[in-house]
């Protein structure tokens, strides 16, 4: 059973890339260097990359409960699993609390404001706050520069991927490239989640299945 929770630390990630990917190809008037991965959630095929969020977001939250059982002390022992979980609540909550339309998406909609979308808003920075937390903290353990590169890549990503979105909707620089810094943060953020759970399985023998 906990190489069953630590599995959801490949295929959380794996499943919400993979539906992006294909989402962002198929989608009239969407541009993947300029929008945001969660207006995918939008238009009448946004069930799917809803889907995407609660599945992966699931996942992502039973790894991190398996975590504390496969690294039960030392360094990351504590904090490491709590913001792994979080990560995963948070993409859940992405999910649930859609994001409202905005930078000319979907094409022929205007900027809005909603109670779901300021939610969302604050459902986003947690997960990729937490990823990045976590990556850091578990550097004490193992592979800390790639650990670390990928921590500072997530925050520094989501930071100029808020930045270059605010100059955008200020038309001041438009259309800026807020997704494409957005996807390298996930991206970073993502494959340490891959990498802590292939070195976490290892430390549980296959018999605990």
């Amino acid at each position: 059973m906990r190489r069953v929770l630590l599995s959801g630390g490949i295929a959380g990630p794996v499943l919400f890339t993979l539906v992006w990917l294909v989402e962002q190809s198929v989608r009239p008037g969407y541009q993947p260097s300029r929008h945001w991965i969660s207006l995918l959630s939008l238009t009448d095929a946004g069930w799917i990359q809803i889907a995407a969020f609660l599945v992966s977001g699931t996942l992502i939250a039973a790894f991190g409960r398996g975590l504390r059982a496969a690294f039960p002390d030392g360094p990351g022992s504590v904090w490491g699993p709590r913001l792994v979980t979080a990560s995963g609540v948070a993409l859940v909550a992405g999910g649930v609390f859609t994001i409202d339309p905005g930078l000319g998406y979907p094409p022929g909609t205007e900027a809005a404001i909603t109670w779901h979308g300021v939610l969302h808003n604050i459902a986003g920075p947690v997960c990729f706050f937490a990823i990045a937390a976590a990556a850091i903290v578990y550097a004490r353990r193992f592979a800390r520069p790639f650990a670390l590169t990928c921590g500072i890549t997530t925050l520094v990503g989501w930071a100029a991927a808020g930045v270059l979105a605010g100059l955008d909707y200020a038309g001041t620089w438009r259309p800026a490239p807020a997704g494409l810094a957005e996807r390298v943060s996930l991206v970073a953020g993502f494959a340490w989640t891959v990498y802590l759970a292939v070195k976490a399985r290892a430390q549980v023998p296959a018999v605990t299945r």
